[in-house]
């Protein structure tokens, strides 16, 4: 009898908070299972957030920044060819992960952003997505999710704001945002 199960390929969008942190913690609930994880954040460049010095410890999970940080706001920049740079290497990435056996979880952090901002097409990232192997967790993370990425999903989230604290000036704090 066959046990293998079917992949799974989540997706957490929206314009509310939560978004990462789900993903976050469903990275913890495989790795309490035993799994190997490939996490590749997209736009963020910030080795020292909190997550990223938490989940550090595990031998089981790779991690990569592939972003320069906050965008110009001139998207017409110069400086905009070098985001699209390192998002495209994260996107060679994304696509390596995801052909490989040696992951059975795979978050994309942050990558509908950079779709949202086309940093790089999101031909060759649905086109990995038909080829993921049984039994592997696909999820992905940010803003304005392209409809062609819901589609490919079999759970999406859409995170709702209703408040946050930066309108009333408060500022990120360690434990909350970084």
């Amino acid at each position: 009898m066959d046990t293998m199960k079917p992949s799974r390929i989540l997706l957490f969008t929206g314009n509310g908070k939560g978004k990462s942190t789900a993903a976050f913690g469903m990275l913890a609930r495989a790795l309490g299972h035993g799994m190997r994880a490939r996490v590749i954040q997209f736009v963020k460049s910030d080795s020292s957030v909190g997550e990223q010095k938490f989940f550090s410890r595990f031998q089981e999970v790779e991690w990569q920044q592939f972003g320069l940080g906050f965008l110009p706001r001139d998207r017409e920049s110069p400086e905009m060819e070098s985001h699209r740079r390192a998002a495209r290497e994260g996107l060679d990435a994304a696509l390596a992960a995801l052909a490989s056996p040696e992951y059975d979880f795979v978050l994309l952090d942050e990558v509908c952003y950079a779709l949202g901002e086309q940093l790089f097409d999101i031909e060759p990232l649905l086109d990995a997505l038909r080829s993921v192997r049984e039994g592997k967790i696909v999820v992905f993370t940010g803003r304005n999710a392209p409809a062609s990425l819901v589609a490919a999903a079999d759970t999406v989230t859409e995170m709702k704001l209703l408040k946050h604290a930066f309108e009333q000036g408060i500022a990120a704090s360690a434990g909350v945002e970084n």
